[in-house]
């Protein structure tokens, strides 16, 4: 199992208290309810696919679900868990009134493993207390949260633990009571390295060192990077005299074998054990700390182990160490006696004696030289020894600091058998600036890619070496940028802004082979030279442009590249490139279309577009740009609510040239910014000049675009504009299109809220065209909506583009946003649209853009309106809070009331928005929620019942108050066909031709039909009555009230309730005066207790004789509660 795997194991989302929320869309195959009834154990319901999808068999008794859970897929370390989990269920959920907190556990089904949590409630279900299950798959949350732990522990660059995860793992290594090693390396020169080759190719040398580290330890040791390049090195079970020194050996191995040519590098490793210098990480780390700096004093490449003794050295002695910079030192060799003599400064540098030793015996024996290099001497020794002449040459030598470094060294030979002179020059740092001014010219500082003029002539020497591979179109060059780099540095700062050059520079690097170059050109603009063609030039340029969108910013970042195919003989790799860099140049700012190739048609266009760029500048001086105004109406009432400023540029030779063409080259070399500010400015020039004729105006709305709100001081100069013209800002409204805030809804968010701030209306202009309509509408505070009418067709009120806006009306209606439509040109279009709620409208129906003396003109002769949001609420609801998944609105409306749903009633039909759970079981699952929410759900009455509804709906139009009715629906193909709703209905929202509705119903079919039963049932009785010619009525002892039967009432004239009985009946002489004292005489005995009597009586004035009867009722407590009384005739 590797750490990953490890982590999710352990990370335990049970934890989280109340019911598990996913930040993930779920599927139907990823979650399962179901519900049984606590009384009788009986399955209610089920919900969702995930139990078929792994095979968790659900029974239909919830006696039978322990036993079902042992055959389910689950791995075995959490089968015991599972079946103790689902064992007290039910007892618990009786007990307690609630059941146990959420449980996980991991199944495997048909090759694939899946972590599942499990969770139950107790609730209430027409009046019986039940149980649900519910089983959610939580693998993205298991992954997200291992993501997060690995995130925090390991280090980025090498992928080790970091100094979290090492305490953190080091704690569990101390619990366990093991002995185990503590290292601490440092490489030696590792600044040097740095100084010397760039950032880039130290944290590569840190990553194959690490690597190397990694591959020479045990499982349970660990590794970590603590620091620059500071690495530490846990040895589990050490035993001092062995794996440690054993490690020692791999770690000063791993080191040097990643050594560049020219400069050896070595460590220092200071040492301390545990439990004997301590047992948490800062004891340890102090110690190991301490003997590390001991060893680099000592001269570097080597380790000792902490001692009691051992102090800190002075940071003086280690950062203030002298530099031994072009020491000139002579040895002269005497080839009669074999004795060389040694200058003073041999000693000083290297910090040996060389006295009465060979030389060659010192730089062994010393570590002064490595074997290859001793060997190299020795071979220049003899040659020289042999012959008289002069030979240089640079080798590498460590000197007393431990670092390596480069000497010339010289022999001087006189002849065979004369003196031999050899020098020694310390010529390290000449040898080092050297290479580093010759690789600052090739190659860029920052990313480590070649220079402009080293790709060049690189590039020049791949097509040169292979002109039938150029011929054939086997090579392409490359060009891209950053979109809104500057903004990504202005935003995040240039540290971010280089992370991310890095980042992109490592990620060509890593995927161009041999035979290919790249460079990065200045800023954010990179060129390469691919040797690929077809399908493999397309899959590196898709792979380039996923991994951009994939790097972790708050901050969408977006890439064009252009594509050069290179066919032609004879061209510079500077032209190749220009052409490459034309063909991004025509899609730049795109978040459409993300690359594009050269031709000849983007060249001929080049040229149109350096032409009008070149006018530019003169024609907004020169005032050739002017402001058209388009208006808004509103359809309804024909009044004037509002206007767009767009512009348009009349040219004194040219004529007309149409938005279309000079706008998108403007938004390409950035002077639409201008132009913008051009237009707003006279925007509030004609506002103020409105004011100043004491003439009413209505709202202008001027179009920014997102290389406006970019801009630093974007703000700040709408406001100078404004109030120099001193205009309301209320005149003034900013319209932003979709595309302008696409990727970075935050950033547009704070735009948008510092323009609420200073009064300004924000409008947002073609809502509908891009691909993320409905985040922008949860991210972004609006006030207006205007529709893209791209989707108005002819066949708008039948096919799918009818739905979509009625939809995105309905929507604006909930969020209190008034919707402009625009591009309406047709009275067909413009009544469909207010039928479906959008009143406001903008389009040649009513008006084309019109120069501003005609608009002056409109305005004097115009009924002028205002823009209202479509749907008011009632004040307690709130649409953010109740449209909110994680609402406690949401809440209580899916859980916590009985069946409701939220509809729409306009033009006589019955437009179903929301229905939670409760409503579909009311009407007894005879439709689902689609279908019921895609009909006119007035449909499913008759007649009568739909004149019912309609009457209940006005009567709480009219009053504002609950309604109620009950009403009999049909639906066709369910078992029970006709279902009886009682339905209690509110107002909640309206608009001039809407009503939102809250409904909540309850299925009283059960009760209807039982009524209906006992009225037959009564009808029955009363037509057997008749037959047998009988009285009855009955008695209540403690009221002394009397319910008399239908022939008492009929024959009799009773009333339906005779009080201080028999007192009514004797005096209305049904029982005469003779036989009242026996008559009373029963009731006292009925009050005594007597169970049974009967007594012969002359009733009425007709003196007829009755058989009377009494049977007595009595109540738990042995008290008589109720009498049954009958007479029959004799």
């Amino acid at each position: 199992m590797n750490r990953f795997e490890d982590v999710v194991r352990r990370m335990d989302i049970s934890s989280i208290s109340g019911d598990f929320v996913s930040p993930y869309t779920f599927q139907e195959r990823d979650y399962f309810v179901c519900e049984y009834a606590l009384a009788d154990g009986k399955r209610l319901y089920t919900q969702g696919g995930l139990a078929d999808a792994f095979g968790l068999e659900i029974p239909d008794s919830l006696e039978a679900l322990v036993a079902i859970v042992c055959a389910w897929p689950v791995t075995p370390e959490y089968q015991q868990a599972t079946v103790t989990f689902f064992s007290g269920l039910r007892e618990q959920a009786i007990r307690m009134n609630g059941a146990p907190s959420l449980f996980e556990m991991r199944v495997a089904a048909n090759g694939e493993e899946s972590w599942i949590c499990l969770s139950s409630a107790a609730a209430f279900r027409d009046g019986e207390r039940t149980l649900q299950i519910r089983l959610m798959r939580v693998d993205n949350e298991k992954r997200e949260l291992a993501r997060l732990v690995d995130r925090s522990e390991t280090d980025p660059l090498t992928h080790t633990l970091n100094r979290n995860g090492l305490i953190h793992a080091m704690e569990k290594l101390a619990a366990s009571g093991q002995t185990y090693a503590f290292l601490m390396l440092d490489i030696d020169g590792f600044k040097r390295f740095n100084d010397t080759y760039g950032h880039l190719a130290g944290d590569a040398l840190l990553t194959r060192i690490s690597d190397q580290l990694a591959a020479g330890l045990q499982p349970e040791d660990l590794i970590a990077r603590v620091g620059g390049d500071e690495f530490i090195l846990c040895l589990y079970n050490a035993e001092e005299n062995q794996s440690i020194q054993r490690t020692v050996r791999h770690v000063h191995k791993a080191v040097l074998e990643d050594s560049p040519e020219g400069l050896q590098l070595s460590v220092s490793m200071g040492v301390a054990l545990s439990p004997k210098d301590g047992t948490t990480f800062e004891e340890l780390y102090r110690k190991a700390d301490i003997a590390m700096y001991c060893a680099k004093r000592k001269g570097g490449d080597s380790y000792l182990f902490y001692e009691a003794d051992m102090v800190m050295p002075d940071p003086e002695e280690t950062e203030n160490r002298p530099e031994f910079c072009q020491q000139h030192m002579l040895v002269r060799y005497c080839p009669e006696t074999g004795n060389y003599h040694y200058p003073p400064e041999m000693r000083e540098v290297f910090q040996v004696n060389f006295e009465g030793r060979d030389l060659w015996e010192v730089l062994e024996q010393e570590h002064i030289a490595r074997s290859d290099t001793i060997q190299r001497l020795k071979d220049d020794f003899q040659r020289m020894s042999g012959s008289a002449g002069v030979d240089f040459s640079e080798y590498l030598l460590k000197n007393a600091s431990g670092m390596w470094r480069w000497f010339r060294i010289g022999f001087v030979s006189a002849g065979e058998g004369k003196e031999l002179s050899i020098t020694l020059t310390d010529v390290n740092d000449e040898l080092h600036s050297a290479r580093q001014m010759r690789h600052l010219s090739e190659f860029d500082e920052l990313t480590g890619l070649l220079s402009h003029s080293a790709f060049v002539q690189q590039s020049e020497r791949i097509l040169a070496a292979d002109p039938q591979g150029q011929q054939n179109g086997e090579y392409a060059m490359i060009y891209f940028d950053i979109l809104r780099f500057k903004a990504i540095n202005d935003r995040f700062g240039v540290s971010e802004g280089d992370r991310l050059l890095t980042y992109i520079a490592n990620g060509l690097a890593s995927h161009i082979t041999h035979g290919e170059v790249a460079c990065r050109l200045a800023a954010d603009q990179f060129a390469l030279l691919l040797h690929r063609s077809g399908e493999k030039l397309q899959s590196f340029v898709s792979n380039y442009l996923k991994a951009v969108e994939s790097y972790d910013l708050s901050f969408e970042i977006v890439s064009n590249v252009g594509i050069y195919i290179i066919t032609e003989q004879g061209l510079s790799v500077d032209a190749m490139l220009d052409r490459a860099i034309l063909a991004q140049g025509s899609i730049k700012g795109s978040y459409v279309t993300k690359f594009n190739y050269y031709s000849e048609e983007l060249r001929s266009a080049m040229l149109g577009e350096q032409e009008i760029v070149g006018m530019m500048n003169a024609a907004l001086a020169e005032r050739q740009f002017v402001v058209y105004y388009q208006p808004q109406y509103d359809h309804s009432t024909g009044e004037l609510i509002g206007a767009e400023a767009l512009v348009r540029w009349l040219h004194p030779e040219h004529g007309l040239i149409s938005p279309g063409v000079f706008i998108p080259i403007f938004e390409k070399n950035g002077f639409i910014t201008r132009l913008d500010f051009f237009v707003f400015d006279q925007v509030c020039r004609f506002q103020r000049m409105c004011l100043d004729q004491g003439r009413r105006t209505v709202p202008i709305s001027v179009n920014l675009t997102r290389y406006d709100i970019y801009q630093r001081d974007f703000i700040d100069q709408l406001e100078a504009i404004r109030q120099r013209h001193n205009v309301p800002v209320e005149l003034t409204c900013i319209e932003i299109t979709e595309t302008a805030v696409m990727g970075d809804n935050l950033y547009a968010s704070k735009i948008i809220e510092q323009l609420h701030q200073k009064g300004y209306v924000i409008e947002m202009d073609d809502f509908g065209s891009g691909y993320s309509s409905l985040n922008v509408l949860k991210d972004i505070d609006l006030d207006i909506l205007k529709l893209d009418m791209r989707f108005l067709t002819t066949a708008m009120a039948t096919g799918r583009s009818g739905t979509i806006l009625s939809s995105i009306v309905r929507m604006a209606k909930w969020l209190s946003l008034p919707v402009i439509a625009e591009g309406v040109e047709s009275m067909q279009q413009a009544d469909y649209l207010k039928s479906i709620g959008c009143n406001y409208i903008q389009g040649f129906l009513y008006a084309r853009p019109m120069p501003e003396s005609d608009f002056n003109t409109l305005l004097n002769r115009s009924t002028l309106g205002e823009t209202h949001p479509s749907m008011r609420l009632i004040e307690t609801l709130s649409a953010d809070d109740f449209w909110n998944p994680d609402s406690r609105e949401t809440l209580i409306f899916s859980n916590y009331v009985g069946g409701a749903a939220i509809f729409d009633y306009h033009d006589g039909r019955v437009e179903v928005l929301r229905v939670n759970p409760k409503y579909l079981h009311e009407i007894e699952n005879c439709i689902n929620e689609q279908e019921l929410m895609a009909r006119d759900a007035l449909t499913l009455f008759d007649d009568a019942n739909r004149q019912l509804y309609i009457d209940m709906l006005q009567r709480a139009i009219a009053s504002g108050e609950e309604e109620e009715c009950e009403t009999w629906r049909t639906y066709t193909g369910c078992p029970c066909e006709r279902i009886c709703v009682r339905s209690s209905v509110r107002v909640i929202g309206r608009s001039k031709d809407n009503y939102l509705f809250y409904e909540m119903i309850r299925n009283i079919t059960r009760e209807k039909e039982a009524l209906a039963e006992l009225a037959h049932r009564e009808n029955l009785f009363r037509a057997a009555s008749e037959q047998v010619n009988i009285y009855y009525w009955e008695y209540d002892v403690a009221s002394r009230e009397m319910r008399p039967c239908f022939r008492c009432k009929r024959d009799l004239g009773l009333p339906e309730l005779l009080t201080n009985y028999p007192e009514p009946a004797i005096e209305m002489g049904i029982f005469p005066q003779d036989v009242a004292d026996q008559y009373r005489e029963m009731h006292r005995r009925i009050e005594a207790g007597v169970k049974e009597q009967e007594a012969i009586l002359l009733l009425t004035a007709d003196r007829v004789m009755f058989r009377v009867r009494y049977t007595t009722e009595f109540g738990p407590d042995g008290k008589p509660v109720k009498a049954y009384g009958s007479a029959v005739p004799i």
